[in-house]
């Protein structure tokens, strides 16, 4: 077996044991009438359940294609973060609604990361199967961090009032746009800095042609 073929499928089978690791607190709370309690978590829930499962579905397939087989949770890199996963099903919290979906945005974000070395690793090795993907799942669970993100101010304001704490109730909808307004100001900056990278590069480039 080459190099490039270990590599594709080592990486594919570490998002699969990624993937049915995340699974596991998706499928426990999306099964806990506790969250239908707090505006639109039990729905977000649902969707992450739907989209994970989608992507190990995927990810069996692509690794049967690549001759491959799943990485044993034992010897797999995942494993070292099952403790942070079963809080995320931990039953006990008082506010377990709201720091549930805290450690779903995590592992999603997790996942993410994830996705971008694969869909690298894919088109570095010419793999545009596995590449687009990768890119599929990454677009996926984007979408799903925006999701999180948007009920998890609600949430946390529903479960404090329920256990006796006084709170503003409109704060959730001053938290969710500020929120909004970061991730929209970041893409901006970033936008701006990809901009002036790429005419430092051309004005380079421009400059040396000219010497020549």
């Amino acid at each position: 077996m080459s190099d490039e073929r270990h590599s594709m499928q080592t990486y594919v089978s570490d998002m699969l044991a990624l993937e049915r690791h995340v699974r596991v607190p998706f499928e426990t709370q999306a099964k806990d009438d506790d969250f239908l309690k707090y505006g639109d978590a039990s729905g977000v829930v649902q969707r992450l359940l739907g989209v994970s499962q989608r992507h190990i579905d995927d990810l069996d397939r692509c690794l049967e294609t690549l001759g491959g087989h799943a990485a044993s949770p034992a010897k797999s890199a995942v494993s070292q973060i099952e403790g942070f996963f079963a809080g995320a099903i931990d039953q006990m919290r008082k506010t377990k609604v709201s720091k549930a979906l805290r450690d779903d945005y995590t592992a999603v974000a997790l996942c993410t990361a994830g996705y971008t070395m694969l869909e690298t690793t894919a088109l570095g090795l010419g793999d545009a199967e596995v590449a687009a993907l990768a890119h599929r799942h990454l677009a996926d669970y984007a979408q799903c961090v925006m999701d999180v993100g948007r009920v998890l101010p609600e949430v946390v304001l529903t479960e404090l009032r329920d256990i006796g704490v006084a709170v503003d109730s409109t704060a959730a909808a001053t938290a969710q746009q500020s929120a909004e307004r970061a991730w929209r100001e970041s893409g901006e900056s970033a936008q701006r800095s990809a901009t002036m990278e790429s005419g430092t590069i051309e004005g380079s480039a421009t400059g040396t042609s000219a010497l020549r």
